[in-house]
């Protein structure tokens, strides 16, 4: 009975340690693809180093039909401790949601990392739908380390975006490292 208390013991302390010394973790990208749906959304995007440190976005994309509430999106996350392409599916994730309520609420929130460095719309607070069908481009686009909660762990990280209408689905997969190498 007393060696699982002292393993959750020194999980949550370790984790309190970690917020209580406030350790920014780094993100860097690792690369991008689309596997399917390229009638939806087309994607030239790359992952190209800005400096030594920080991993940037840079490409363009054409998203052919105007995307409104006809489609749903979610977006799965998966962790790959050992960064050998066994990842496991995490419990964290955006939901399956309509696409307009995913524009004005989770997307809504992170916008501000591509403001000055794409031309999506801005999304206000009465929100967009359809999002308009059209040419995009990212140029210098970097993640933002504070949408990391401090209790995701480090690792390979695997984000894919699913967009999906009745018989056609398009995926957007992002791959990343997390780390807090100043820690550890």
């Amino acid at each position: 009975m007393g060696y699982p208390l002292g393993i959750a013991f020194a999980l949550l302390s370790s984790v309190a340690l970690v917020q209580s010394i406030d350790i920014e973790p780094e993100v860097t990208f690792q690369r991008i693809e689309q596997t399917m749906g390229f009638e939806i959304w087309h994607t030239h995007l790359r992952i190209t180093k800005f400096n030594r440190t920080t991993a940037i976005i840079n490409g363009t994309g054409d998203i052919f039909v105007d995307l409104d509430n006809s489609f749903t999106l979610r977006v799965e996350f998966a962790h790959s401790r050992l960064g050998n392409n066994q990842f496991n599916i995490s419990p964290l994730r955006v939901p399956e949601q309509p696409f307009c309520q995913f524009l004005s609420g989770t997307y809504r929130e992170y916008q501000s990392m591509f403001i000055n460095h794409s031309n999506y719309p801005v999304i206000g607070p009465e929100g967009l739908c359809p999002f308009p069908a059209g040419h995009y481009w990212n140029k210098d686009v970097v993640f933002d380390v504070r949408n990391v909660p401090p209790t995701v762990p480090e690792g390979f990280w695997r984000a894919t975006i699913l967009l999906t209408r009745e018989n056609s689905t398009t995926d957007f997969i992002i791959y990343a490292k997390i780390s807090r190498e100043s820690f550890w």
